[in-house]
């Protein structure tokens, strides 16, 4: 007869060691995200008392903090999105300004958009491992270790996708517009698999959450619900100029640029890719897998 031994404890005294948490102070660091509801009720009240009046004008640029950095802690239930989306509809009613309201209102938006993704997944789990679009489910990705690698590494040679990429690196997130370039940049300039970007980023986001990272990446890539046409490629350079336009989001992820001029921070410097051939690569992709797709019917 065999006996079955208890299971040993993982974590008892002197099993596992740990390096303290450093110490947050939120108020000089934005990208300190201390957990609790405590922390996420006053980012709430802080950002319903200032940021959101400039929500709609703000929230795409990279060098601003217009935001409300609530993210983790929708992700994690520190706070209710319903709490969140209730917030959101106050604003809206109890705006006195128009540029207020508009703020409020895109803030709602952008609410409806997280709870949107989380219905699709939960209604088309398949989403999670293929493409939603049929036509996704055709294109012959490129599987080139090498740009795969420059890209999470933040060395593509294209300022505003290294910048973004290396602040996801170092502090475990990213502004929204910058996911949107670099995530056009992996799956358009690159024809790579988004779901290999979707796991690169689910393994280093603080705010990683399955629905909306799964979303983010198939509408960028043009394969999911409601998807941005795939022939919509975002132009890195365009994309810095237009969303950071001093160069400060670049200069304080890339610091080696920091002294770089103004009027060419944002161009590439030795680009593992051209854009121009880019685009069109990507183009004749989708074209061709659109013709495959068709052919299946």
């Amino acid at each position: 007869m065999r006996v079955r031994r208890a299971p040993q404890a993982l974590c008892g005294p002197g099993k596992l060691d740990s390096e303290p948490l450093p110490p947050a102070d939120p108020a000089s660091d934005p990208f300190s995200f201390p957990p609790g509801e405590k922390e996420a009720k006053r980012r709430l009240a802080r950002f319903l008392s200032g940021s959101i009046d400039s929500y709609a004008d703000d929230r795409n640029r990279l060098d601003l903090e217009g935001t409300s950095m609530l993210s983790p802690y929708l992700r994690f239930g520190m706070i209710a999105s319903q709490r969140a989306v209730t917030a959101a509809f106050e604003a809206v009613q109890n705006a006195t300004e128009p540029r207020t309201r508009e703020g409020a209102e895109t803030w709602l938006s952008e609410l409806i958009w997280r709870e949107f993704f989380i219905s699709i997944l939960y209604h088309f789990p398949a989403a999670r491992g293929e493409s939603f679009r049929a036509v996704g489910r055709f294109l012959r990705w490129r599987d080139d270790e090498d740009d795969f690698a420059a890209w999470c590494a933040g060395e593509t040679g294209y300022p505003v996708v290294d910048a973004g990429m290396r602040e996801l690196s170092r502090t475990g997130f990213m502004h929204n517009r910058a996911r949107m370039i670099a995530a056009s940049f992996l799956t358009k300039h690159l024809v790579i698999d988004w779901r290999r970007g979707e796991l690169w980023f689910m393994q280093h986001l603080l705010d990683g959450d399955p629905a909306g990272n799964n979303g983010g990446w198939q509408w960028t890539a043009g394969t999911g619900t409601d998807a941005a046409p795939f022939f919509r490629i975002l132009n890195p350079v365009l994309q810095g100029k237009r969303f950071d336009p001093n160069g400060c989001y670049v200069k304080r992820w890339l610091p080696e640029l920091a002294e770089r001029p103004l009027d060419v921070i944002h161009e590439p410097t030795r680009p593992i890719v051209n854009h121009t051939e880019a685009r069109v690569r990507a183009l004749r992709a989708f074209k061709t897998a659109q013709q495959r797709a068709r052919a299946k019917k």
